[in-house]
């Protein structure tokens, strides 16, 4: 069959039309629609995947059939995030009835799941089953160090204390994982003789150990380098390293996941071989200030982290920080010397729109916001921002946060606009002329709006221009699905806007960790690339205070406090495809005119 052939080819695309065609045309048209969606997903346009497999009657399939359906629901629950549900319908399926590729995804899909919610050593147990039925070498050796790789995530205390006694394979893999984190490279080879006798016949030894023991004494004193996992602990007093404290378990794991990918990649780029290595700490098992302390007592030249503002805060008053921090966040109550402060702050978001729309020649916004202790902070920002632009704020309506009907909502915003506002205005927005027109202003994630801007549309009686912040796009290009987005302007990372750069560390490099990576958090793998490559700048930013650095996440420059100012890129959909427009102005707000810093 010439579909199944482009599948093998990798075409997906190609194979999901073929199987569209084969549904309509086929007296069996759910099977065809199941390998559609399913091929679909593969090719990375998740929406139109969740479309066809919700157009499946799962009662009209065979029984085999009917568990590649639920295997396929637990891989559209896992690409947004929904982990808990993905476990849910595969708690559903009886193992003894699957076959030996389903029992392969279905172990592979459970190690996701559990890995998303932060469960390192669930994640790492589903993986060594998962080993027992793959075949491939390639196969086998990424699975190896994909449980390596989750149980380096794990703190050592708790790989001490919860490991079981050989030859248990589990415990084999944490015993070894906590020999690669503590011991210094003198003693590594005797070590791991001694780990072999007690595990003879583990399928981590072999080919893995002998590639794990050659990394660690060569020129990354970590593990092996396999793209995404990361560099293990120097001994302590061997080297200078890079300390990295991230919450690598608990609810802030996918978030700390993505930062660590960002950070791993932007290393393993990096060409000077003389770069130190990373040590990752997780900041969910102690006190921030003692493993700061830690850090910086075992010889850590700078520390990257924390991410969550109250440990941030803490590390700030905890009294003379010996080590620079670059931290992932910013907080305006926090200020301190050592310590950079770096983060994706929505904030900044809300000003280079509006710095936009302004700039575009609009005074009268109309704002629709959620009505969410976050949709209030935003709108609030927005009103205090466009006030000092010397802009006014016509009306402001909230809609509520993942409804389904926001007709009222829409019908109450427009009622706000003068008709003879209206008429004036078309898309796309020309700055000639736009002096005192109205435009909208929406704050809103990728979800609502896709159901807010055809309403908008709908409702209007001539279009009126929309602005908003980047959380109205997922990230991934989808022109089928964001053709409701059509000319919507917003503001985000220039990493997510320019799907022609190739380079090292470009989205199409990135695109295996990109695929893992939920889309809440695929800007956080950019803040991560950011966070490493501004290390040797920051003492430049200091000294020079007019520097700039072209970044994953915008062109950085170094404002007062030590916090890092992000310059955004702009776009429009047009077609359902992000159009750049530009780079965002920064406006200085008692001036009113770009200062493009």
């Amino acid at each position: 069959m010439q579909a199944e052939s482009l599948v093998q080819s990798g075409d997906y695309a190609g194979a999901m039309r073929l199987f569209q065609q084969l549904a309509a045309a086929s007296r069996d048209p759910d099977y065809y629609r199941l390998r559609a969606a399913d091929s679909a997903l593969r090719a990375g346009d998740g929406r139109t995947a969740k479309q066809l497999a919700d157009a499946v009657d799962p009662g009209e399939l065979e029984t085999a059939d009917r568990h590649d359906y639920t295997l396929l629901q637990s891989r559209l629950d896992l690409n947004v995030g929904r982990a808990r549900e993905a476990l849910a319908k595969l708690d559903s399926l009886s193992m003894g009835r699957l076959g030996p590729p389903q029992k392969a995804h279905y172990h592979t899909l459970r190690a996701s799941a559990y890995n998303q919610l932060g469960n390192m050593l669930e994640s790492a147990q589903e993986r060594i089953k998962l080993g027992y039925l793959l075949t491939h070498p390639d196969a086998v050796k990424k699975n190896n160090e994909a449980i390596y790789d989750e149980l380096a995530r794990i703190p050592e205390k708790v790989l001490a204390t919860m490991q079981a006694s050989a030859p248990d394979v589990l415990g084999g893999w944490m015993n070894l994982t906590q020999i690669m984190k503590t011991t210094p490279p003198a003693g590594l080879s005797t070590e791991l003789a001694k780990w072999q006798a007690r595990y003879s016949g583990h399928p981590a030894s072999g080919q893995f150990l002998r590639s794990l023991l050659s990394q660690r004494q060569g020129t990354l004193p970590g593990q092996a380098h396999t793209g995404t996992a990361p560099p293990a602990a120097t001994a302590p007093g061997t080297t200078a390293f890079v300390g990295v404290m991230l919450p690598l378990s608990g609810p802030y794991a996918s978030a700390a996941q993505a930062l660590r990918t960002g950070l791993l990649a932007a290393y393993y780029a990096d060409p000077n071989p003389a770069k130190p290595p990373l040590r990752f700490v997780d900041t969910g098992t102690g006190n921030i200030h003692q493993l700061y302390r830690k850090l910086a007592d075992e010889g850590a030249k700078t520390i990257i982290g924390p991410l969550l503002k109250e440990n941030l805060a803490t590390l700030s008053g905890a009294g003379e920080l010996a080590v620079p921090v670059l931290a992932l966040n910013q907080t305006p109550e926090v200020s301190n010397d050592r310590i950079y402060q770096f983060g994706l702050t929505p904030e900044h978001e809300v000003e280079q729109a509006a710095g936009s729309a302004w700039f575009d020649g609009y005074q009268s916004a109309l704002v629709l916001a959620p009505a969410t202790s976050f949709g209030q902070r935003m709108v609030k920002h927005f009103e205090a921002y466009w006030n000092q632009l010397g802009g006014t704020v016509r009306t402001i309506k909230t809609y509520p946060y993942h409804g389904e009907d926001f007709t009222a909502s829409v019908r109450s915003l427009l009622s706000a606009a003068p008709l003879a506002t209206q008429a004036q205005i078309t898309l796309p927005p020309i700055q000639a002329g736009r002096q005192g027109a109205d435009f909208i202003f929406l704050i809103s994630d990728a979800r609502d709006a896709h159901l807010i801007m055809p309403q908008l549309t709908f409702h209007q009686g001539e279009p009126i221009a929309v602005y908003a912040t980047s959380h109205v796009y997922s990230g991934r290009t989808d022109a089928g699905a964001d053709r409701d987005l059509n000319g919507l302007i917003f503001c985000d990372i220039p990493w997510l806007l320019d799907p022609s750069d190739s380079g090292p560390l470009s989205q199409q490099s990135l695109s295996s960790q990109i695929q893992q990576t939920p889309s809440d958090y695929l800007r956080l793998i950019a803040l991560g690339i950011d966070a490493y490559r501004l290390l040797p700048k920051l003492e430049r930013f200091g000294a020079e205070p007019r520097s700039r650095y072209s970044g994953a996440t915008g062109t950085l420059s170094l404002n007062s406090g030590n916090r890092i100012q992000r310059q955004l890129h702009c776009a429009q959909f047009e077609d359902g495809i992000p159009q750049p427009r530009g780079i965002a102005p920064l406006l200085r707000p008692r001036e009113n005119t770009p200062a493009l810093r």
